[in-house]
């Protein structure tokens, strides 16, 4: 029997010569090795303002303060995506306020957003899930509008395009992940880009106790500081393993994408499955292939029981006592929710193995 798992960590054969000599360097903090990831970073969204970090979380918390949010303030955010996206925000005193979601694609609902917004509104966060992109240029004419801040969690997009151009190059913040699982990893880690240049200065301070370590002469706590950051910086360790991954990220995001198309392909017009309407502008970067199944559960179990991988990778959050203040009626994520199943659609997913579960889902609705 095949075992085909949701998620697999890449791991390219370099990285122990690459992490021998950094090991043995004499110096694994932040330094030489960070400072080239980042720039090899920043070269391949094609957006200088890039700031490493040591996780996509600390990379959204910054992206917050940055949007001068404070105690008492709200977020228009999304419940349909990891903790990491809203816990943020109760740390900062601020509010989630839940933009319900299209039924048809899993992301905010620009209608909902709009009769959200109030006087305590201070950004919209944007979840591109699993990879797949929303109407950006519509919601960043209602940011506009309203004098808002965009916060793209870019967590599962790293590689994703709106309109030919790479994520990274929208919203007033975006935050990319490399955690275990993710296109490509640093063990764990996350960047933060800034689009305004003055902020961005700003959260290279914030990064790392107030201090631009970019530019940093000699001993800089014999000097002021007047920015209050904190330890949120990426080290040579975890750059290195990037440095080595990010020579094969062209290849993992088109074989994602690709793997996706497949899906759409050999699915459509399969009974009881609805495929998402996928945004024409969009190149997805397909983290995971996600779509709608009648009987989810019972087919998850089944495709489990077969050797497949598939699953709710992150259900609502609003069902949390954490998040208790924030519950409002969302009949789209109601929907959504309880259909939505993921199947694995990486670099290490063949394209028998996609017919292969694409088989066993028409099997499991033909019993």
């Amino acid at each position: 029997m095949k075992k085909i798992p949701l998620f697999k960590v890449f791991m390219p054969d370099t990285i122990v010569e690459a992490m021998k000599e950094t090991l043995f360097s004499g110096y694994i903090a932040e330094g030489s090795k960070t400072k080239a990831f980042r720039e090899e970073l920043s070269s391949y969204i094609n957006n200088p303002n890039v700031v490493l970090m040591n996780s996509g979380t600390s990379a959204l918390l910054i992206a917050y303060i940055l949007a001068g949010v404070k105690a008492g303030d709200e977020v228009l955010s999304t419940p349909l995506t990891s903790i990491a996206t809203n816990v943020p925000l109760l740390y900062l005193g601020a509010k989630p306020v839940w933009i319900d979601v299209n039924p048809e694609t899993g992301l905010s609902d620009p209608d909902d957003l709009v009769k959200l917004i109030n006087p305590k509104t201070k950004a919209i966060l944007l979840l591109h899930k699993d990879g797949d992109i929303d109407n950006m240029y519509e919601i960043m004419d209602i940011a506009k509008k309203y004098n808002l801040y965009i916060i793209e969690d870019a967590a599962h997009a790293l590689g994703a395009k709106y309109d030919d151009k790479y994520i990274g190059n929208f919203g007033d913040f975006t935050a990319f992940s490399f955690q275990a699982i993710k296109h490509i990893t640093t063990g764990d880690g996350g960047a933060l880009v800034v689009k305004d240049s003055n902020l961005f200065e700003q959260a290279k301070k914030l990064k790392w106790f107030g201090v631009d370590h970019d530019n940093m002469i000699g001993n800089p706590w014999l000097g002021d500081i007047t920015e209050v950051g904190y330890k949120f910086n990426m080290n040579d360790i975890s750059a290195t393993i990037g440095l080595e991954a990010i020579k094969h990220l062209n290849d993992i995001v088109a074989k994602h994408n690709a793997n996706g198309l497949l899906y759409s392909r050999l699915l459509e017009g399969v009974p009881n499955i609805r495929l998402l309407n996928r945004n024409p502008l969009s190149y997805s970067s397909y983290w995971t292939y996600v779509l709608l199944a009648e009987r989810r559960d019972e087919l998850a179990e089944y495709l489990r029981i077969n050797g497949v991988g598939a699953m709710l990778v992150h259900p609502r959050n609003d069902k949390w006592s954490i998040f208790k203040n924030s519950r409002r009626a969302l009949p789209g994520v109601d929907y959504f929710e309880s259909h939505e199943l993921s199947l694995p659609c990486g670099w290490w997913v063949t394209e028998d193995d996609i017919v292969y579960i694409v088989d066993l889902i028409k099997k499991f609705y033909q019993n």
